[in-house]
């Protein structure tokens, strides 16, 4: 076997890749695995940005490409730091090739200069201490650095739920303005929206994950913006503001033809938090989503175990929990 740099311009390799990845997240008894579609996927990989960039390498067995793997990276912040995916479909595990993957992946790490791989991983509730997933990447010199709760929400969410919740945080949340919006943020909210989405790696829990406030500006959301559009998702942005400075945020995404929207993140900045802003913008995030895309089936959410608050939100909201999803760390 040899590792080759994906080239993001070969068609078909590009759907080979996205092929394996695919197969390895949803053919193996997990299909609640969130995955891109090929056409996210592809975008993602020929359109990187200062935010988010893709390096990708495969394994092949002659003209056979039989591993994937590749790093996350930001230009931006966090440069020690590489989110890391592995796939090899589910037949040919057991045969080192998920090593060799890792392998390719630590060499393109070095002149990057990350020395923090980072991976997660969907597990069954059964498997948390047995899967075998686990079990590999521990063997590979990993440790489960945090631990997530992948919940789904199943759509639509009754309006007369979404009116009681809304009564419920209209007092609380006096003085504060909710807005909705789909698709890209006006100019003059970037400034303050960058500024609480750079707090979000510091507010969320992260476990034994050493990691750095963000450093979004509103020219890399631009950018970000247009790498969205190219993936055929929309966005979906419910803000909290009090004199016109974003406050709190809730955001969603979802692929053109894609019944599954995924949940981006919800924040509320720490000198505003007790006012119920967190389930004001999910609450009104969610009725604009019905209300633009009333085929969709379910809502993709993942949060920390240890995340109380949002995790009675999510309750609150119908949330029901699918999967343990540990997040994996290794030092190069």
């Amino acid at each position: 076997m040899e590792i080759r740099a994906l080239d993001p311009s070969d068609d078909a390799a590009v759907r080979r890749f996205h092929e394996i990845l695919w197969r390895a997240e949803k053919e193996d008894g997990r299909p609640w695995n969130p995955m891109w579609t090929h056409d996210e996927f592809a975008a993602m990989v020929r359109k990187p940005s200062k935010e988010r960039r893709m390096v990708s390498v495969a394994a092949h067995d002659g003209d056979e490409m039989v591993g994937a793997g590749f790093m996350m990276l930001s230009d931006l912040d966090n440069l020690d730091t590489a989110w890391t995916f592995i796939a090899v479909e589910p037949e040919r595990r057991g045969r080192s090739i998920g090593a060799f993957v890792l392998d390719g992946i630590i060499a393109a790490a070095g002149p990057e200069g990350r020395t923090q791989l980072l991976g997660g991983a969907g597990v069954p509730f059964e498997e948390r201490d047995s899967s075998p997933i686990v079990a590999w990447a521990v063997a590979h010199g990993f440790t489960v650095a945090n631990t997530e709760i992948q919940r789904n929400l199943e759509l639509p969410v009754a309006e007369e739920l979404l009116d009681e919740i809304d009564r419920e945080v209209r007092e609380k949340s006096e003085g504060y303005e909710v807005r909705t919006y789909v698709g890209p943020l006006p100019d003059e909210l970037l400034q303050s929206y960058a500024d609480l989405g750079n707090l979000f790696m510091l507010e969320a829990p992260m476990g034994d994950i050493d990691v750095e406030a963000g450093r979004s500006t509103p020219e890399s959301l631009r950018e970000q913006d247009e790498v969205i559009e190219a993936m055929g998702r929309t966005r979906y942005s419910a803000l909290a503001l009090k004199d016109g400075v974003v406050v709190a945020h809730s955001d969603l995404g979802t692929a053109a033809g894609d019944d599954e929207a995924h949940q981006w993140g919800t924040l509320v900045h720490p000198d505003h938090r007790g006012h119920r802003l967190g389930a004001a913008v999910k609450v009104a995030n969610l009725r604009s989503f019905q209300r633009e895309q009333p085929s969709s089936k379910r809502i993709v959410t993942t949060n920390a175990e240890v995340n109380a608050w949002m995790v009675a939100i999510n309750d609150r909201l119908g949330f029901a929990p699918v999967a343990v999803v540990p997040t994996f760390k290794r030092r190069l």
